[in-house]
């Protein structure tokens, strides 16, 4: 599986994807297209940025 990091992060956070996409600005649907490929790092943090947005919005 790829992107197993930021997987468990989500589950940790009790964050949904959906809630990370909308967090970037993107659909859902890209998000997941996203999530098939290994994701470079400068992506990850922009993804662990919004895990932590929308975990503060809670």
């Amino acid at each position: 599986m790829k992107n197993k990091d930021l997987r468990e992060e989500f589950r940790i956070a009790d964050v949904r994807q959906w809630e990370v996409a909308d967090a970037i600005g993107i659909s859902e649907m890209t998000f997941v297209k996203w999530l098939r490929k290994e994701l470079p790092e400068e992506k990850k943090k922009i993804i662990r940025e919004a895990i932590l947005k929308v975990k503060a919005s809670r």
